[in-house]
């Protein structure tokens, strides 16, 4: 199937285009003494994707699975798998080809670099054995001489047993450039309670292969594998792809942390595996994932990692709780991100680009009820280093936000806790996919009378699809009538935008 877009040792081969990055393994040849490939079925189950482009690159994805949910069903073998570029979707005009390594200690995943020309949609497939994968459409980012539009859509929160993936078909249907994803691409949870709507394949993973099991289950979804294989993705995680709000090396219940980091570690391993990215393998459990892209001279996009590094929520964790913050929350040391992080966003977030954009998991805009915070485990709960974060971008016009992990469509406005009536940016918080709805509509009013909340809407799920110029920023939420029922209807709830110059932003 091939679906629209606009206009290691996976290591890789090109034979007629090279290209090699300081993010990935060097290129290297299939050895001679791999085994002849014979399989009885196909292994591509879980498609195709391409990711973190750049205007040199681009990564694309699959992973030999003939057995998905059982571990794969391959040996402890390697097996050389053919990539192939092309302009057309019948591969008759073939740019270039080459070979990469799937290798059993990466689940016989494949992430190979591959440079196409730019300002051209190419096409892109792998074969092994009789077998070939389905068709993908990828390409470079423009250079920053380019101002040309750029169409993004951003996605979060997608748990399989809450709902049908109908929000994707919808995403392919709108043709974007780009998808970022921002966090809960998949859920840990059991097989699902009593009137879920989908099951998911196994109790809690905790474990290498049951988290390989757990993300081909939801790569086996068509309309999943159709939006991956639309257009290059850029990705990054939040809780639920290790557990519900662990922070760090903390998991969320102090009676596993004896277990904890094996099971971090299996978990981004897995992530890895299963990700178009441009990042090597996993080391030691460690995997550094901010990054930057860019996008023409229109957008400077730091993707941000809010889990890895962070401090322990503070107050227990506490949810919905009125009464004033305990003064932990308020200690300046506390960090979301870690302080290398910290500052590595100050260096990087000042470019040429007219846009300056945080790719980030959790709301930053300040929701605070006077002492209170609602939600210990978004930027509220971290309040000194959202004002370290928020200050260091002053150096950069044209704050663009984009979230996910709280289930809801939003807008807000960006402001220091010194400076509470001065708006720093916008911060556009799409919903999930399908996870059901954290807060009840009966408290939509509310959270939409607080001072930096422009607009909320709390019981769809669905998407957001961005159209980028250099003049503005339009954000169209895009939800679906009903994520429960299979084929619902997806329509605009509002459209919202900022304007180039200015940190306001109005509806359309």
């Amino acid at each position: 199937m091939v679906a629209a877009c606009s206009s290691s040792d996976d290591t890789a081969t090109q034979t007629t285009v090279a290209g090699t990055s300081d993010d990935t393994t060097s290129p290297t040849e299939a050895p001679d003494t791999l085994p002849p490939v014979d399989f009885s079925t196909d292994p591509f189950t879980l498609g195709v994707a391409s990711g973190d482009p750049s205007t040199e690159s681009v990564i694309i994805w699959t992973r030999l699975a003939p057995d998905p949910l059982n571990g794969g069903g391959l040996s402890d073998t390697e097996y050389s798998v053919r990539w192939e570029l092309a302009r057309d979707a019948d591969f008759s005009d073939v740019m270039a080809e080459g070979d990469a390594i799937a290798s059993p200690r990466h689940g016989h995943s494949v992430h190979a670099e591959v440079s196409p020309p730019a300002n051209e949609t190419i096409y892109y497939r792998f074969r092994v054995g009789d077998f070939t994968s389905p068709v993908g459409i990828t390409r470079l980012a423009p250079d920053s001489s380019s101002s040309e539009p750029v169409r993004i859509a951003t996605a979060s929160c997608q748990n399989y047993t809450d709902g049908y993936y109908t929000a994707y078909d919808d995403m392919v249907k709108q043709s974007p450039d780009l998808v970022v994803f921002l966090g809960d691409y998949i859920y840990e949870g059991g097989t699902g309670e009593p009137g879920t709507v989908r099951e998911n394949n196994s109790e809690e993973p905790k474990d290498l292969v049951a988290y390989r099991n757990r993300y081909a289950l939801y790569k086996s979804d068509p309309l999943l594998q159709a939006a991956h294989a639309a257009c290059p993705w850029v990705v990054t995680w939040d809780d639920h792809e290790v557990e519900n709000n662990y922070a760090g090396f903390v998991p969320q219940d102090a009676a596993d942390a004896e277990g904890h980091a094996a099971r971090r570690a299996a978990a981004y391993q897995a992530w890895w595996e299963h990700m178009p990215v441009r990042m090597a393998a996993p080391i030691d459990g460690q995997l550094s994932i901010y990054r930057r892209i860019s996008w023409g001279g229109l957008v400077n996009m730091l993707v941000l990692d809010g889990r890895q590094y962070r401090d322990d929520q503070a107050c227990a964790d506490a949810v919905l709780k009125v009464e004033p913050a305990c003064p932990e929350a308020s200690l300046p040391e506390r960090s979301m991100l870690g302080s290398e992080q910290e500052q590595w966003v100050a260096n990087n977030i000042a470019s040429d680009a007219v846009w300056a954009v945080l790719a980030n998991q959790t709301v930053m805009s300040d929701i605070r009820l006077g002492d209170a915070i609602l939600n210990y485990d978004q930027w509220d709960g971290y309040s000194p280093s959202r004002d370290r974060v928020l200050e260091s971008t002053t150096a950069a016009e044209n704050l663009i936000v984009l979230t996910g992990d709280i289930h809801l469509a939003g807008v807000g406005q960006l402001t220091t806790s010194s400076d509470p009536s001065t708006s720093r940016g916008v911060e556009f918080v799409t919903t999930s996919i399908t996870s059901d709805a954290n807060i009840d509509a009966s408290l939509e009013a509310l959270l939409v009378s607080l001072p930096n909340i422009i607009d909320a809407e709390v019981s769809h799920r669905g998407y957001t699809l961005h159209t980028v110029t250099a003049t503005d920023w339009t954000a169209q939420y895009r939800i679906v009538d009903d994520a429960r029922v299979d084929g619902s209807a997806v329509t605009t709830w509002k459209t919202f935008a900022v304007t180039a110059g200015s940190p306001t932003v109005t509806a359309v």
